[in-house]
């Protein structure tokens, strides 16, 4: 039996897991108040996780996690991130693990410590930190 995610986790998608910038995407702004806070990158990082997850059961096995598309420049071993993801070593990625990572990388990535990310801290290396259309 598929189990239905809330619509919440469907509103935001297509960002990879690997690039923590790409992860705060303007689709993330679900309020539009051109931010993106805690709760909405979190959402954006469960949807992206479950959009990978075909068996529809909640959670992600390390088998949906290796059909995933490789992110460019991975220098990490698949499983072995997959293995660091799985924090309670259920063979599983779920969405509390997943809201654990996007927490780190969050607060990785709010530099001014706000609570909230702006262009800038989305996009440091570029200087006009412009979004762009496929984020």
């Amino acid at each position: 039996m598929k189990l239905k995610r809330p619509a919440a986790l469907l509103a935001v998608l297509s960002l990879s897991l690997a690039a923590p910038a790409a992860m705060a995407a303007p689709k993330a702004d679900t309020n539009g108040d051109g931010t993106i806070s805690l709760a909405e990158y979190q959402t954006a990082a469960r949807t992206r996780l479950f959009k990978l997850d075909t068996d529809g059961d909640g959670k992600l096995s390390l088998e949906e996690w290796l059909k995933r598309p490789a992110p460019k420049n991975a220098k990490r071993d698949p499983a072995a991130v997959f293995n660091r993801l799985d924090t309670n070593h259920d063979g599983f990625i779920d969405a509390a693990e997943m809201d654990i990572v996007s927490k780190k990388r969050f607060e990785r990535l709010d530099k001014n410590s706000d609570g909230q990310l702006s262009k800038e801290e989305r996009h440091p290396h570029k200087k006009d930190a412009t979004d762009s259309p496929q984020e």
